[in-house]
Parts: C-alpha cells; structure tokens; sequence
C-alpha cells in the first residue's frame, strides 16, 4: 500500500520517520524539521498552504498517516473526501504515539488495520469506531476485500451493516466453500430471498431475491481466454466479450483478467478494452500453450498459422490459479472466448 506519512512540528518528524522507516512509506516534513532531503526522494519537504497540501498528497497515496491533532487533519481533508470507495485510508497519532486513529476509509481503504499496526509500532492504542468492528461482527465489506471481491451495489451495504449491529441477523448464500469462524448472527443458507437482510457472493449475472435487501458481492474469479484475427476493433470485442457474459449468466465484474498468447500482446483493440474496463491482459506464451493443447479442443489451421493449435481455452486455464475451463469456446465475428473459474475457498 503506498502510504505517506506527514508532520508539522519536530516531535512530530521524529515520530513520523520512525513510523514510515517501518511502513517503506514517503515523509513529508517541514524543512526546519529535515536533515536532509533523501537522495532517493522518500523524504520530502512540505510547504505552502497545508491545506493545498493535503489535496495533492490525498489523490496520489493509497494511506495517508498524520502526525497532528485530528482537527488539523479534519479540516485539511474534507475539501477532498469523495467517496468511501475511492477515498485512502485515513490515520491520525499524535506525537508521542499514545493513540492511532482510524479517521477516514476504516474497511475499505484499510485504516483500520492500519492503526493496528501503527498502535504496535508506537506501543500505543488504536482507536476504531466503525460499529462492526466494535460489536466484533462481520463488515461484508472487509470480506470482500480480503477475499479478492468487489461489491456490486454499495449502497445497500449500511442496511445490511445497520440489520448486524442492531441485533438482526443477516443469511449468506455463496456459491463457493466458505472457512472461518461461525457466527451466530449470520445464517448460511442456499436460498436468501426468504430473509430481511441477505449476502449473495456469486459471479453469476442474474441474481435472485427477495422483498428484502440483497448485497451483491462478486469474486474475482473469472479469467476470459482471448483469441482473435488481426485488427479485430475495441468494439468488436467488447460487443463478443458482453454477449458472451450474458449467455453464459457471468458478471463482468467478476472478470479478474482477459488472457491471450504473445503472438496477440500488441492487438490495439484488445488493449484499449482491457484500458476501458481496467482489466489485467496477462499474456501466455506459446510454448507454455504448447505443453497443455492436446487437452483442449484445436485446429490444425491455426497450428499452422501460430504454432499452437488453439488459444482461448489453453490461456483461460494457464492464467489462473486452480482455474477450471467453465465455458468451452465460442467463435465471434474474428474473435474466438473461453472461460475459466479460479477454485477458492472464501473466508468469513
């Protein structure tokens, strides 16, 4: 996680590079308070208008730590919160290390554990507010990021969360192995529509539920294999890679990566799609190809044009982990889909 950590006084400097020396993060300090500036840019001088300041540090840092009171740090920042999806992890300690705050993106972002990790670094306290954490109940949106998931309508997430603290109990339906402890306010089941507050982790498009509030969460466990002819457009795969999502009842957002051979790592309108839905483009060599075709289905045409007798499916499941061929290939108008699922247990 890149972090910055930030000081205004000369307490504060001591305790922020004792703090980003064991976090590998940038320090920006006043240049009273600075020894030098490091060759190697780590440490960095803050200057002007603090306020300006916390606007340019807040959009290029994944966490920011501050070193100050918490109200300095409040008024600074709020000109620039968005959004808790989008926001970076918020922690605010005081000089002496006695208290780590987490202040803004607590599950998300991480700020939470990143005071707990702060607090032990100090030898002090972390302070975390969020009411999940403080009643020791599960954040579906922790889980979805510790899982490697994304939550499809995050607005019906504090309904959930609300139903958890008050007392409620809220049904899991996963379509995929869960571990960890069990808890008594959630109800795994196979059906949630019967259920006031219900969790559905599922890669699958169509959702079943009920009259309640259904949260969506998707895993990352779908790898698009990729084949195609020459100069196939962004449009053109766009339009093959929706179709074939909907026929086949699969979320987009549980794509994790499109995956082709080299021979296709410099298709313009592959790239662009991938830039467009901000998707990984992992690239198979053909030798590595070469090795597992007898496995899938192949022609002997395109061996003879690439060396490898097909593409979509051999790179669907060598781009994965534990990835199993769901979706045997489809031909579009020049482009040739497959579809792996990566096998994972999912922990609560």
């Amino acid at each position: 996680m890149k972090t910055a950590v930030i000081a205004l006084t000369k307490n504060g400097s001591q305790m922020a590079r004792h703090i980003a020396s064991k976090l590998d993060a940038d320090v920006y300090l006043k240049r009273e308070f600075m020894d030098h500036i490091d060759t190697e840019g780590r440490i960095k001088p803050l200057d002007g208008d603090f306020g300006a300041f916390a606007g340019c540090v807040f959009n290029s840092y994944e966490a920011l730590v501050f070193v100050m009171a918490c109200g300095i740090v409040v008024r600074a920042i709020a000109p620039y919160l968005k959004d808790k999806r989008q926001d970076p992890a918020v922690v605010v300690t005081d000089e002496k290390g006695r208290f780590a705050i987490s202040l803004i993106s607590g599950h998300i972002g991480g700020a939470n554990k990143l005071a707990e990790s702060i607090a032990g670094l100090t030898g002090g306290s972390a302070v975390i507010t969020t009411a999940t954490d403080v009643n020791n109940m599960l954040a579906f949106d922790v889980f979805a990021k510790d899982n490697d998931c994304v939550i499809e309508n995050m607005n019906d997430l504090k309904h959930i969360s609300s139903e958890l603290v008050n007392g409620g109990k809220v049904a899991l339906c996963s379509d995929y192995p869960l571990d960890g402890v069990s808890r008594d306010n959630i109800i795994i089941c196979s059906d949630s529509r019967r259920y006031k507050c219900s969790v559905v982790l599922s890669n699958r498009k169509v959702i079943e539920s009920g009259p309640g509030k259904t949260l969506v969460i998707r895993p990352k466990n779908l790898i698009i294999g990729f084949g195609c002819k020459r100069g196939v457009s962004s449009e053109d795969v766009q339009n093959a890679v929706l179709d074939f999502l909907s026929v086949n009842n699969k979320s987009m957002l549980s794509v994790k990566c499109i995956a082709t051979v080299d021979l296709k790592q410099d298709e313009a309108g592959l790239l662009e799609f991938c830039r467009e839905h901000r998707l990984p483009l992992k690239i198979i060599h053909r030798d590595a190809v070469s090795k597992v075709e007898n496995m899938f289905s192949g022609s002997d045409f395109v061996k003879e044009k690439i060396g490898v007798a097909g593409v979509a499916e051999p790179c669907a499941v060598l781009a994965g982990d534990r990835a199993e061929l769901i979706c045997k290939k489809t031909v579009y108008r020049g482009i040739t889909l497959a579809m792996s699922q990566e096998e994972k247990i999912y922990h609560i």
